[in-house]
């Protein structure tokens, strides 16, 4: 199983970096939303929206309420194609790409809902950054590329330790540079706006270094 997103659990730190890029009254689709709905919650206490969520895992099967700060939830894999009634103004999606195999799909489903002005955000773990460039160098297993369902951390020796010291896998099926990513987007027609490096620990040293950095938030646009 490919998890969308069930347990994201983002600081609001990363979220406001996005906020930067979305307007007062604009509509929203977050896709692989998952069961936090924390960005929502952000959007909805600094911009006052009420954003469309969609993700594989049904809600009312967990018995949890639709929370007041979200208009719509839908319950569809985004590695299916789907295009809805209405076009969105942003499209966003969060720590989800590594996790799913019809990565094109993906994107064809936020270029389809998107409007022709709107933008497209997400983020995601870079396979380049400087962690795993270290790693490698050393003979590692790369923590952010797992090998198992079972144990997070085959190869990962101290660094897998140090990042995920329960073992738990987080079901990361792709790795992704920078270079891939700008190669990727370009081919499923968007342009890039711009690449902002983060690092929960470090928010400021990777921000204008998204090709060292360990996650890249992405903005950009239809062509």
């Amino acid at each position: 199983m490919n998890f969308q997103g069930g347990d994201n659990n983002l600081s609001r730190n990363f979220y406001k970096i996005v906020l930067d890029y979305i307007k007062n009254g604009q509509k929203i689709l977050n896709l692989g939303c998952g069961i936090l709905f924390n960005f929502e919650k952000v959007v909805f206490e600094n911009k006052n929206i009420k954003s469309t969520s969609i993700d594989v895992i049904d809600i009312q099967e967990l018995n949890i309420k639709k929370p007041y700060f979200i208009d719509n939830f839908l319950v569809m894999s985004v590695e299916n194609s789907f295009i809805l009634e209405n076009k969105f103004d942003v499209v966003t999606f969060f720590e989800l790409i590594e996790h799913v195999d019809n990565t094109d799909v993906l994107l064809e489903n936020c270029f389809n809902n998107l409007k022709d002005d709107g933008l497209l955000i997400f983020s995601f773990p870079n396979l380049a950054s400087v962690y795993a460039r270290i790693e490698l160098l050393f003979g590692f297993q790369p923590h952010i590329l797992e090998v198992s369902n079972v144990k997070a951390n085959f190869g990962a020796g101290i660094f897998g330790k140090l990042n995920n010291s329960k073992n738990v896998p987080l079901h990361h099926i792709r790795g992704i540079t920078n270079r891939a990513m700008r190669e990727m987007l370009d081919f499923n027609n968007f342009k890039i706006v711009k690449i902002i490096g983060y690092e929960y620990r470090f928010k400021r040293l990777f921000r204008f270094f998204p090709s060292f950095a360990p996650v890249n938030i992405v903005i950009c646009k239809k062509k």
